[in-house]
């Protein structure tokens, strides 16, 4: 994976850590946190289909 497309993912996972945070939550701490948890997995998930992606392009055109 290329040096600006961690830093891409890791700048959108900052700022939903930082919206999760401000938002209020009535179930305290223990929502925030599942909330950021959930978040977090989401954005491993789109990372690692786009290298998946990305890697089925590169082998197709090794391949060609």
């Amino acid at each position: 994976m290329r040096r600006s497309t961690i830093d891409e993912i890791a700048l959108g996972a900052a700022r939903g850590v930082e919206r999760i945070i401000a938002e209020e939550h009535p179930g305290g701490a223990p929502q925030r946190q599942a909330k950021v948890q959930v978040m977090f997995a989401d954005w491993i998930r789109h990372a690692v289909l786009r290298e998946v992606r990305n890697d089925r392009r590169r082998v197709s055109r090794r391949s060609s």
